[in-house]
């Protein structure tokens, strides 16, 4: 069973061992909304975590008010700053604690975020993927297509009745009719050619395929396509 979504919240992981910003253009897509801007330090296997905070942390939680000083003029911001040997368990966890409703992959975006890819298949988180991307449009010009790739002739027609709907519902949730468009292919695999796919956009949005963050940030075809893109991806949780 899905719940509706209203304002969404977004999970920003940061690496705050790493000298990296997530993509002006990202910042400004997302800026609108509720954003838990998440600085994590990865501990090395052989230190104690409080030893490693302690020499870290101040660093670590100026990186991250850096990030969110990004997002400076924007609704609601909030962030928090961990220290872990599991950034997946640490994701799953904050993800919770916060109720966010998609958490970022990173990516790169050229010079802004343009045009959006929404991979869909036939499964109960397709309501919450739909309405996550509809609200996420708001307050934008950005264009976005539904996209299913096909294994089979019956899965095939299925799947146009899917993305039809996927179009009438962002046009009820007010998205201009001439920023929605859908599109299919036929292949043995869908995350590969999801992923080449996804080069000719500057974002994706996918569903949880898993109940678990964990799960999918460690397999699973939203896993293979991450790996294989290097485009950033919001990913919706289930509900």
């Amino acid at each position: 069973m899905t719940t509706a979504l209203s304002q969404p919240t977004v999970l920003l992981p940061v690496e705050v061992d790493e000298a990296t910003t997530p993509p002006g253009a990202l910042i400004d897509l997302l800026g609108p909304h509720r954003v838990v801007v998440l600085g994590y330090g990865t501990v090395p296997d052989q230190t104690p975590t409080e030893q490693y905070e302690a020499e870290f942390g101040d660093a670590a939680r100026e990186r991250t008010d850096a990030i969110v000083d990004e997002f400076e003029g924007q609704n609601d911001v909030v962030s928090t700053v961990v220290f872990t040997r599991n950034r997946s368990q640490t994701v799953d966890r904050v993800a919770e604690e916060y109720g966010v409703d998609a958490v970022v992959t990173p990516g790169e975006v050229d010079n802004a975020v343009d045009d959006i890819l929404v991979p869909i298949k036939g499964d109960p988180n397709i309501v919450r993927l739909v309405e996550f991307t509809g609200r996420l449009l708001e307050n934008s010009q950005v264009t976005v297509t539904v996209f299913h790739v096909a294994d089979s002739d019956a899965d095939e027609a299925r799947a146009e009745f899917l993305l039809r709907g996927a179009c009438d519902k962002l046009r009820e949730l007010g998205v201009d009719p001439d920023r929605i468009g859908w599109k299919q292919e036929r292949s043995g695999s869908a995350a590969k050619t999801i992923a080449a796919t996804a080069e000719e956009y500057d974002l994706l949005v996918v569903g949880e395929s898993e109940p678990s963050l964990r799960r999918r940030i460690l397999g699973g075809v939203t896993g293979r396509i991450s790996d294989r893109t290097n485009r950033p991806t919001l990913v919706v949780r289930r509900r």
